[in-house]
């Protein structure tokens, strides 16, 4: 067995406006990990998760505070077509808290090949143009989260990118 020796991974950014996130709290999700469960999770949703995950919270840093370690977040993920959607948010249980704290999560949008599409910090300007109602695309209908906003006519083929803004902001409160 030939095993690979582990390189610095280097993260890709194109940064598309166009892109919209799905809601990710709008319907419950599957959890993994929880116990009596067999799950099994394809390699390039690995690949999303941990190009997300070590953009969020690079690794390497000796003695994290609880906060700043990828095993104190909770991760969401949807998949739409060639994307990969990643929510990060604290998870307050880890560090012994009842709620996160303002503005401590992000969304992702990844590609197939593990390139970050989109990124949005909590707290951070979606950078949407407010020429138009929120969730109305060019024709005025409104677009779908996980879709783009514009016509796959407009972009030259089919569409892999979202709408940009999501009300998602963390956890959702009990």
């Amino acid at each position: 067995m030939g095993w690979a020796c582990a390189l610095p991974q280097v993260i890709t950014r194109e940064e598309d406006p166009s892109i919209v996130f799905p809601h990710f709290f709008e319907q419950p999700a599957t959890e993994l990990g929880a116990q009596g469960g067999t799950y099994e999770l394809d390699g390039a949703t690995l690949r999303a998760l941990t190009v997300a995950a070590n953009d969020f919270l690079p690794p390497g840093a000796k003695r994290p505070a609880c906060w700043d370690r990828q095993e104190s977040h909770r991760y969401r993920v949807i998949r739409h077509a060639e994307v990969i959607f990643v929510r990060i948010d604290e998870d307050p249980r880890a560090c012994g808290q009842l709620t996160p704290a303002m503005h401590s999560g992000a969304s992702y949008a990844i590609s197939m090949d593990g390139r970050i599409l989109r990124s949005l910090m909590d707290g951070q300007p979606d950078g949407a143009l407010p020429s138009e109602p929120p969730g109305a695309g060019e024709d005025g209908v409104p677009a779908q989260p996980g879709v783009s906003s514009q016509s796959s006519e407009t972009q030259g083929g089919p569409s892999h990118a979202p709408p940009i803004s999501s009300p998602d902001a963390g956890v959702p409160r009990p």
